[in-house]
């Protein structure tokens, strides 16, 4: 599928996969948070890019991991109708700590954290093993 992600300014091949795969990640993670459907596959650029397409490069990737735990997050947070500075305030943590908490590329939440979120958020943490 062609997704909107675009790298440009690293030193070597194995640097512009890996920002690709992060933006890709970063991509889908919003589209899945906005409730958004994921192009289909082999769609074509948007008409903006339409100019550029000899010069666009296709390349194959892999999205990089998404910690559905962030997107879970995110999502109770538009439930309820927040915004991030919200949630920092009922958690009493700088702004910055719930964007890392948010980050779908970050996966070092403890049980500690996501209490404090559930409280904060007036919800009930549940934690499960799927098989």
């Amino acid at each position: 599928m062609d997704l909107p992600v675009f790298v440009a300014g690293k030193a070597s091949v194995e640097e512009a996969r890996k920002a690709l795969e992060e933006g890709v990640a970063y991509y889908l993670a919003h589209l899945e948070v906005e409730e958004r459907p994921f192009p289909r596959p082999g769609a074509t650029p948007p008409p903006d890019l339409e100019e550029e397409r000899d010069r666009l490069i296709p390349v194959e990737i892999r999205p990089s991991p998404v910690n559905p735990v962030s997107l879970a997050i995110e999502k109770a947070l538009r439930r309820k109708g927040l915004k991030r500075k919200d949630l920092a305030e009922r958690m009493g943590v700088p702004p910055s700590v719930v964007t890392r908490i948010l980050d779908p590329l970050y996966f070092g939440h403890t049980l500690s954290t996501l209490r404090r979120v559930a409280e904060a958020l007036e919800s009930q943490l549940v934690v499960g093993f799927a098989p």
